[in-house]
């Protein structure tokens, strides 16, 4: 089920390359963040982030966000979970916000455009699905 999306990262300097989606892919959460905070591209920068398993329709991406940063999901067509893996954020969209700390999870439904800041050092854990038939069908 491989629709025009790459099936291994591309690699770079720091990171080899790897597979986007197998059967079963397993992450040490704790050692990636470490990793993720410990890249030379994560210095002066206000996030380094790297995606765990993308397919066309799923995408699972590890953030680390210094204090302020913002991830922004400008359409928000696909439904999407955050999980906060520790620090806190604020996530907020049209008719609501929720400040999340570590252990903590979010949902939010499809059409509902979101953005995510960090209120100090924070990882996260995105995961995000391509919008349903239904859903392009209703224009939602």
């Amino acid at each position: 089920m491989h629709h025009d999306v790459p099936d291994h990262t591309s690699g770079s300097p720091v990171r080899e390359g790897r597979p986007l989606m197998e059967p079963l892919l397993v992450f040490d959460l704790p050692g990636e963040i470490a990793r993720l905070r410990g890249e030379p591209t994560f210095e002066g920068k206000d996030r380094n982030s790297m995606t765990l398993a993308k397919e066309s329709d799923f995408r699972v991406l590890l953030t680390v966000l210094r204090p302020g940063a913002t991830i922004d999901e400008q359409d928000g067509e696909g439904r999407m979970s955050v999980q906060v893996l520790d620090g806190s954020t604020r996530l907020e969209l049209e008719g609501g916000t929720a400040d999340l700390g570590s252990g903590q999870v979010a949902t939010v439904d499809a059409g509902n455009p979101w953005s995510l800041r960090a209120r100090e050092d924070a990882a996260v854990l995105v995961t995000m699905a391509a919008p349903s038939r239904e859903n392009i069908e209703r224009g939602s």
